[in-house]
């Protein structure tokens, strides 16, 4: 019992992530500009489908990086509009949509490997048909994908109306962070709370990496592991120079730091880095970290999609069953939101979703108790768009609180139902037990770690990135580049993926605690190897016992890996 006690508040555990006080905001003006528009055009039918792209839109534009939000957003939108075409074209016959949803669900998993944006591409279409469907919209199929199209554009006017005037400034943040957190890091190096320090180094690389860093953040970012690696004290002149640095880019001047370090590898390394050019273009990367898990890798993307499938067509089937036309699209968007292993494990995510779900819907039957009149409700809903955006960095509980007073009362405008909060809660439930169920008590592994959590693909790409590191010069400079990035960031993931473990139904929680410390060797691995590289690249002596050693290193922990994941 403790064990699922543990699981439970580790499932509730907010995350240490601030509130997203301006993408609320920016979600409020969404609301009111569709609140407006509402009032402007008198068709709450239509309104009620452009407020549930601005909510599902919300949900895609939350970071730090113009380029991942823009890119979230466009493929969820391309996503829903796909679907509900589709789902609305393809006819009304019982068979046809269950197989349609099904051939829906398939491609949903499939795609969420195809890189950051897959997964809002995936979720969305099997969204799309859901609502298509299920969303007993009197408008025909192409007229909804445009009013959705209307709220996504509305989302994503108020949240990159900025970026002329303000595309350098999550740069210059991000990069900041990389100084300030590698000073620190710097301080700590031989000390015992050194590696709280290096992850907090980590997140700082993986932030900048995001919102493209340039060559000189990305050099001091690469020596400073290096540093680290060796484990040697860091002579304060190195941490001054950080911190010079710092305020350097806070005062909006170019960095200008005297370095003459020349001890170590790591230390020749950062005296290039600090005095090195760093004007070329910000290098921006393929790879996404905000999501809390990884995409989905290419090995598990076909049984993921076979999960899909089966889920959404047994939740459409359940639907059709029901013979009710108030249980409406609320039960296949449940399991589709849940069945996303991009994201979080089942588990996390229904308990999250139904504690939610009935939160939102008790605000929105008091909501609806109160106003019966277009107007007030969709200021409510307005405001409950807000509210999941403010909440969407802390936790997804939270989010779906605003999400479900957002959506119910949207499909209420126009026509208010007190019923309608009831039936959404039943319906939560009814695809809360349709995903534990089918998506993970009868799916075969699915009590196993998780795949990143199994440290094998971390493994591999740290293996790559040693073949390139003990090449020297001589190696294929984009391809030692590739490896060195996908071997940090799966390291970086394989660790989220043991925390995130920790939320999981018993064994997983014990097993996750075997293999975390596992996860945060593979981390210093690569930065060994990071110091391998730029000891080849210094013309330092042989490296070729320092190389053998790390193989042997990771042998050994592939080995202990192996044995920790077995059932």
């Amino acid at each position: 019992m403790s064990e699922v006690a543990n699981a439970v508040a580790a499932a509730f555990r907010p995350s240490a992530a601030p509130f997203a006080v301006s993408s609320a905001v920016r979600a409020l003006v969404a609301g009111g500009t569709l609140l407006l528009l509402g009032w402007t055009i008198g068709d709450w039918d239509r309104l009620g489908v452009a407020y549930l792209g601005a909510a599902c839109s919300v949900a895609f534009v939350v970071g730090d990086s113009y380029r991942g939000r823009v890119t979230g957003l466009c493929a969820q939108a391309a996503g829903a509009v796909l679907g509900l075409v589709v789902a609305g074209s393809s006819g009304g016959g019982a068979m046809t949509m269950v197989v349609v949803a099904t051939a829906a669900g398939a491609v949903s998993g499939l795609v969420g490997a195809v890189g950051p944006a897959g997964p809002a591409f995936g979720m969305m279409l099997s969204i799309g048909v859901a609502f298509g469907q299920f969303g007993g919209s009197s408008l025909g199929p192409i007229a909804q994908a445009l009013w959705y199209l209307v709220g996504a554009i509305v989302v994503g006017v108020v949240h990159f109306a900025d970026w002329p005037f303000s595309r350098g400034v999550a740069h210059r943040r991000a990069t900041i962070g990389v100084y300030d957190a590698g000073a620190d890091l710097c301080e700590a190096i031989g000390r015992r709370d050194a590696h709280g320090a290096r992850s907090r180094m980590a997140a700082a690389s993986a932030k900048a990496r995001n919102a493209g860093w340039d060559a000189r953040a990305e050099r001091v970012a690469h020596a400073i592991a290096a540093l680290y690696a060796e484990g040697s004290p860091v002579p304060p002149q190195v941490v001054a120079g950080l911190r010079t640095a710092a305020r350097q880019l806070r005062a909006g001047d170019p960095v200008e730091v005297s370095a003459r370090w020349t001890a170590t590898a790591g230390l020749r390394a950062m005296t290039q880095a600090l005095s090195g050019p760093g004007s070329q273009p910000p290098r921006v990367v393929d790879h996404d970290l905000h999501p809390p898990l990884l995409p989905s890798l290419t090995g598990a993307a076909v049984p993921n999609a076979v999960r899909m499938a089966v889920c959404l067509g047994v939740a459409t089937t359940v639907t059709l069953a029901a013979h009710d036309p108030r249980h409406s699209f609320w039960l296949p968007l449940t399991v589709a939101v849940i069945v996303r292993p991009e994201y979080a494990s089942i588990v996390v995510r229904t308990v999250n979703r139904i504690a939610g779900t009935i939160i939102g819907a008790l605000v929105a039957a008091a909501v609806l108790m109160l106003w019966d009149n277009g107007f007030a409700i969709a200021f409510a809903a307005s405001l409950g768009l807000a509210f999941a955006a403010l909440t969407a960095p802390k936790l997804y509980a939270l989010s779906v609180i605003g999400l479900t007073l957002s959506a119910i009362l949207a499909s209420s405008m126009g026509h208010a139902d007190i019923e309608t909060p009831a039936i959404r809660v039943l319906d939560t439930v009814i695809g809360a037990v349709i995903a534990v169920v089918f998506g993970y008590l009868l799916w075969p592994g699915a009590r196993r770690l998780p795949q990143q959590a199994r440290l094998d693909d971390a493994l591999d790409a740290a293996t790559r990135y040693l073949d390139d590191a003990a090449a020297g010069p001589s190696r294929d400079r984009t391809a030692f580049v590739r490896h060195r990035d996908d071997a940090y960031l799966r390291a970086h993931g394989a660790k989220a993926a043991c925390l995130a473990a920790f939320a999981e139904p018993p064994p997983i929680p014990a097993r996750a605690r075997q293999m975390l410390p596992l996860a945060m060797e593979v981390k210093e691995i690569v930065d060994e190897i990071t110091l391998i590289s730029l000891s080849v690249d210094g013309a330092d002596p042989p490296t070729a016992p320092a190389v053998d050693r790390t193989r042997e290193r990771l042998h050994d922990l592939r080995s202990a890996a192996s044995a920790a994941a077995a059932p």
